[in-house]
């Protein structure tokens, strides 16, 4: 068996804030990732910004499920040097903070962002010297 580890994917706030509202086919997507022993990130900040999406006391508890799963990992802010830096994602794609949380974790570790909407992170990405990667998320019912 393989020692082998792949590259986490980071949830962005739209997969969040859907998760967030009870969307069982993204529950099930995480679930099956977790599985398969595939990494999962999500940004405290991004956590954030979902639930003011999607507020409320269940949609909060979907997000903290999340956290039970083994392959999945909470990033917050540590210290004011990432602080900093967030600042200068932020002045440099004029995205909100979670996004741009999610946007200098890809950066930081080369890892692609899981989302619903490919052209949020092209937008985000043109304002970059390094490229972003990115999974859309295909939705079935299109």
């Amino acid at each position: 068996m393989s020692d082998h580890v792949p590259a986490p994917y980071i949830l962005d706030a739209g997969v969040l804030a859907e998760i967030a509202r009870g969307d069982a086919d993204l529950i099930g997507l995480v679930l099956d990732y977790d599985r398969i022993g595939q990494p999962l990130v999500i940004s405290a900040l991004t956590a954030a910004g979902a639930l003011l999406d999607a507020p409320g006391e269940e949609a909060s508890a979907l997000l903290s499920g999340l956290t039970a799963f083994e392959h999945v990992q909470v990033a917050a802010l540590d210290g004011v040097e990432q602080a900093a830096l967030l600042a200068q994602m932020i002045q440099r794609t004029g995205v909100d903070p979670w996004d741009a949380h999610v946007a200098a974790l890809a950066l930081m570790a080369t890892c692609p962002i899981l989302t619903l909407d490919r052209s949020r992170w092209e937008r985000t990405a043109a304002g970059l010297d390094d490229p972003l990667y990115f999974i859309e998320i295909a939705d079935p019912g299109e």
